[in-house]
């Protein structure tokens, strides 16, 4: 009976592992997340009447939301959130400079940033929700990129609004493949939004 109960308690460990796939995706994603949030919140600085760079705000949430799932499988942070512009991945340290150097050129630079931001984001939760099989981790990158879909509109409709050109229109096809995505795409999955927590980081 107790070999029998010890099989049982070993199977359901294994049913709500994660895959080392799922556990390097949210390593990425808690970096990406950040990654967004830190950009917005410089640009936002360097741009302070443009009120779409309050989307860091929910760029914090999103954070939060990767590091409370990590939390809760006992993986550990890569680097802290309050260290703004500083990654432990050399690709998004990279990526950060590089759209923060960009951001800063123009207006019209800054809110393209915005749209890479958001195609890259997706981009890469469409790729690791391929190999998702934990219900937890499918049920986050879906709440991550319903946020993504949402928040490349806005900045589609502000870039529009200051050059009266989208970026499709102004940006390679790199950027526009797929987009711009559905008005309220994804809006089902809202009600994972339990997933932001306690504990909210604040800049």
């Amino acid at each position: 009976m107790k070999i029998k109960i010890l099989a049982f308690l070993m199977l359901a460990v294994n049913l709500f592992a994660l895959t080392p796939k799922e556990k390097h995706a949210l390593n990425y994603m808690y970096q990406e997340e950040k990654l967004a949030r830190d950009v917005y919140f410089e640009l936002g600085k360097m741009y302070p009447d443009l009120r779409v760079f309050n989307i860091y705000r929910s760029e914090i949430m999103h954070e939060n939301s990767v590091a409370n799932v990590m939390k809760h499988y006992g993986l550990p942070l890569p680097v802290r959130g309050d260290k703004v512009g500083k990654f432990v991945n050399p690709e998004l340290q990279k990526l950060y400079d590089e759209l923060i150097a960009k951001g800063k050129k123009s207006l019209k630079d800054a809110l393209e940033v915005g749209i890479m931001v958001e195609v890259t984001d997706v981009n890469d939760l469409n790729k690791y929700l391929y190999n998702a099989v934990s219900p937890d981790v499918i049920a986050l990158f879906k709440f991550l990129r319903a946020g993504s879909y949402n928040h490349y509109n806005a900045f589609n409709r502000t870039l529009i609004s200051v050059t009266g050109k989208s970026a499709c229109q102004l940006m390679s096809k790199e950027w526009c493949k797929h987009y711009p995505f559905q008005r309220g795409v994804g809006r089902k999955y809202i009600n994972y939004y339990w997933f932001a927590g306690k504990g909210m980081m604040r800049r």
